[in-house]
């Protein structure tokens, strides 16, 4: 902001853009933008930008901070706070902010083929000693709950 009121001064002084961008120490293009910005709208303060203002800014945070927060739960707080929202709304933006939702994969049931396998397994290794089972490679770490 310095800068832009400094380059304003000088060119209302009289220096030419070259002059200006020496002085500063900035490119010409630079110092060149700032004063035709300044010559169009008579301000160098940042314009207010077009487009609707986002909604739900601080939803994502309130999100981070509870992840088990469901997008109607978020809905209704904003009604509470009078603020219609749509979930679909909730869902993009939580979506732009990265954070999307996941089901959590079900495990396969037991069933009574695996269960007469298993048995098969144990009947058929049931004399082998303990440096059998230290020389087996288990790989499987499969969690199968029973029906």
């Amino acid at each position: 902001m310095v800068l832009k009121k400094r380059s304003i001064a000088l060119n209302k002084s009289g220096k030419s853009l070259g002059a200006i961008s020496k002085q500063l120490q900035v490119p010409r293009a630079t110092v060149q933008t700032i004063v035709c910005k300044y010559k169009v709208h008579g301000t160098v303060l940042s314009l207010p930008q077009s487009g609707r203002k986002r909604m739900l800014s601080p939803a994502a945070g309130r999100v981070k901070s509870q992840p088990r927060t469901t997008k109607k739960q978020i809905c209704q707080e904003f009604e509470a706070a009078e603020t219609q929202v749509l979930v679909s709304t909730v869902k993009r933006v939580l979506h732009i902010h990265g954070l999307i939702g996941y089901r959590a994969r079900k495990k396969p049931l037991l069933q009574k083929r695996h269960l007469k396998a298993r048995l098969i397994f144990a009947a058929d290794h049931m004399d082998k000693d303990e440096t059998f089972w230290r020389k087996v490679l288990w790989s499987d770490e499969t969690k199968i709950e029973k029906r």
